[in-house]
């Protein structure tokens, strides 16, 4: 019986501790440049509209006064229709994502990202694929431009292909 007790206190304890850790340290993750950074290039990579929450004013419109991440898809399905595709064949799957961070102060920071994608498709044709070494892993390395803004870190302009 007092085996139990202290099991179930440490269990409680455990819980506990988990409880508090896991939600500060996903918080203080969440507000960091790299986070930001990755999340960014997984939008960006899959073509997904959702970049936009990461880019800040000044990468947000061009200098016309455009959206950039509206340019960029449209820019995009005009290349996939150039060469007889639909755009969802240019979404490609980021395998690995590593950032760096080079420089950072209290407003600004320059991240070093490094990532490897392969063409979103088909998950059982990704295995075919990899079992008969017909997929092409495509390298990506770029700096990223960060800034904080209203409190929150945001992608700066210049960011990998985006327009200006």
């Amino acid at each position: 019986m007092q085996k139990d007790r202290k099991l179930i206190s440490i269990v409680a304890v455990l819980f506990v501790f988990l409880c508090i850790q896991v939600p500060s340290s996903a918080w203080a993750e969440g507000s960091s440049p790299l986070k930001v950074v990755k999340n960014f290039a997984q939008a960006y990579f899959m073509l997904d509209p959702s970049m936009t929450e990461y880019l800040s004013k000044a990468a947000l419109m061009t200098e016309g006064e455009v959206d950039t991440t509206k340019l960029y898809l449209e820019m995009k399905a005009a290349e996939a229709h150039n060469q007889g595709h639909n755009i969802s064949y240019f979404r490609m799957h980021p395998i690995i994502i590593k950032t760096t961070v080079l420089s950072m102060d209290d407003s600004s920071a320059k991240v070093e990202l490094t990532a490897t994608t392969i063409r979103n498709i088909n998950p059982l044709y990704r295995i075919v694929g990899f079992v008969f070494g017909l997929l092409q892993e495509h390298e990506v390395h770029g700096i990223i431009p960060v800034i904080k803004e209203d409190g929150e870190w945001k992608i700066g302009p210049g960011a990998i292909d985006m327009p200006q």
